[in-house]
């Protein structure tokens, strides 16, 4: 069985920042990992999250395995990644709740 991607709208509001070729590469990608997740997700050090790599570009996953599904949260460039991990410690999760 497939994975299932949702993508939040903190990772379309980041999309629409980025120029139209880099957002599609990172749309592209997030189709990918529904297969096999594993492959392409590296896990954060002291963060709950998972990383996706998209060239210059990070996207912030939360990986539910018990529901099998994975929350795009948020899309960045790879030069910020680590600086704004920390903004997101406090609400960590509080997407799962909008479904």
């Amino acid at each position: 069985m497939a994975t299932e991607v949702i993508l939040t709208e903190t990772l379309f509001e980041a999309l629409e920042q980025f120029e139209s070729n880099s957002a599609d590469r990172i749309l592209s990608k997030l189709d990918e990992i529904e297969s096999f997740p594993d492959h392409y997700l590296d896990r954060l050090k002291n963060h709950p999250g998972h990383k996706l790599r998209v060239g210059d570009y990070r996207v912030l996953i939360d990986w539910d395995r018990d529901d099998d599904t994975i929350y795009a949260i948020d899309a960045f460039e790879r030069k910020n990644e680590y600086r704004r991990l920390g903004t997101y410690r406090d609400v960590w999760g509080s997407w799962r709740d909008d479904q």
